[in-house]
């Protein structure tokens, strides 16, 4: 056996034992945030491109030739990823009374995903199933974004670190109603109800039960460093809450084979739980429901997914 094959077999067992999903998925999805398409575009990530499934695009209104950026989606749809510009460049177009021609633009780019967002248009609930159904009628994948990144905008935040849960499940129920194909549950409120450093047990539980109410599979989960705050043991939380196939977003494309290996329970805060589980595979049904060490002891405070 050459060198080769041992590592697909060795990859093999790791997707097997992780129940890791093959694309195209419902769950286990990893969206990327693209700052930079012509250096960490689809040449950059086309020798992972399995492990991606949509990418954000967010230089796009600074490419003075359109071709450039029709030519950049096109070659991610190639490699079955679904391509949007982001809610910000959505509420640009808002704000400026250009919907009709922002979405004609990204019809003819070849972008098939769009998210409503309403940080800055303070849009009302009805507003905003009113542009889904909208956007669905075009033919786009919807996204609708939960939450606002600051507690005293948002109107389902009781504080900085909880939530109503009613008001949540209102909102996120009624972007699926409308038909939203998945939601964004903001990356600032997700790390708040979780802790920077898992601290928030309060929020955790109201988190969860959010997400069983709503089912998992309808949620992405953004992931946000927030003045360089470190994302793995959030990310490391998700995964051993709701496994390996938890859908997340904002992930950088430098950080997207490091972020599978927490899916596989290699490079994980918890203790290399994987290893210790294929020792012993009787303590528990799958590796990521293995017991976890105490967190206030010895966790990396400075340690971040960024090089």
């Amino acid at each position: 056996m050459n060198f080769t094959q041992m590592l697909t077999n060795f990859q093999d067992q790791l997707t097997k034992d992780a129940g890791r999903t093959a694309k195209p998925r419902r769950e286990g999805i990893t969206m990327v945030l693209v700052f930079d398409v012509v250096n960490r575009g689809p040449a950059y990530i086309r020798p992972f491109s399995k492990l991606i499934d949509r990418v954000k695009l967010l230089d796009t209104m600074w490419h003075d030739d359109l071709s450039t950026v029709a030519k950049y989606v096109q070659e991610f749809r190639e490699l079955n990823i679904d391509v949007a510009f982001g809610g910000t460049q959505f509420e640009v177009a808002k704000a400026q009374g250009k919907m009709s021609e922002y979405l004609t633009l990204l019809t003819q780019l070849g972008v098939n995903e769009i998210e409503v967002e309403n940080h800055a248009s303070g849009a009302t609930l009805e507003e905003t199933k009113d542009e889904i159904k909208m956007l669905k009628d075009r033919n786009f994948t919807v996204v609708g974004e939960l939450g606002k990144k600051w507690a005293w905008k948002d109107p389902t935040r009781k504080s900085r670190d909880l939530i109503f849960v009613d008001k949540v499940l209102e909102q996120a129920l009624s972007m699926v109603e409308a038909g939203a194909d998945y939601i964004y549950w903001e990356g600032m409120v997700v790390r708040n109800l979780i802790g920077t450093q898992l601290e928030n047990l309060e929020g955790q539980k109201q988190f969860l039960d959010v997400v069983r109410q709503v089912h998992s599979d309808r949620f992405i989960f953004e992931i946000w460093d927030a003045r360089g705050q470190p994302n793995t043991p959030i990310i490391s939380w998700l995964v051993k809450e709701l496994g390996p196939n938890v859908n997340l977003a904002n992930i950088f494309p430098e950080d997207v084979k490091f972020v599978e290996w927490i899916r596989n329970g290699i490079i994980y805060e918890m203790d290399h739980p994987y290893m210790r589980w294929s020792q012993d595979r009787s303590v528990a049904k799958h590796w990521w429901q293995m017991e976890s060490p105490d967190y206030s002891i010895d966790m990396q405070r400075n340690f971040s997914l960024k090089k």
